[in-house]
């Protein structure tokens, strides 16, 4: 009993942090703020993930991904290509989230930061 409690609790939390993370969304496009729309984007479709909602998680992340490119933010395009690298991981598409994780490896490297070590772990996990 107290389990399901608990488990009807974190579903009402997700469920109001997607609501709130929404109207953070909604705010940001009205104002047209593409850097706040971006992160809004990628943050909400994170939040998707976890629940599986897969197919609005990769829509948003592609508008998330085509405003990093827009704006050349190279932190937004590690996020969403990230975000789309665990989309393809949870529907078992490994040539997918190869490129979405290679293109995150590539741009830890251009930005001369090092990879991250779930990164390199993930690949070579898919790739052998």
């Amino acid at each position: 009993m107290a389990e399901e409690c608990a488990q009807s609790e974190a579903v009402n939390m997700d469920e109001a942090t997607i609501k709130s993370q929404r109207r953070v969304l909604m705010m940001a496009q009205t104002t047209n703020n593409e850097s706040n729309e971006m992160t809004a984007l990628a943050d909400l479709a994170h939040l998707l993930l976890k629940k599986n909602e897969l197919e609005e998680a990769k829509l948003l992340l592609d508008q998330s991904l085509e405003l990093a490119r827009g704006m050349k933010d190279d932190i937004g395009l590690i996020v969403a290509h990230w975000g789309l690298a665990d989309a393809a991981h949870l529907e078992k598409d490994e040539d997918e989230e190869v490129l979405h994780l290679s293109q995150v490896a590539a741009m830890h490297m251009m930005m001369g930061e090092p990879i991250p070590k779930d990164i390199k772990e993930r690949l070579k996990e898919i790739t052998g």
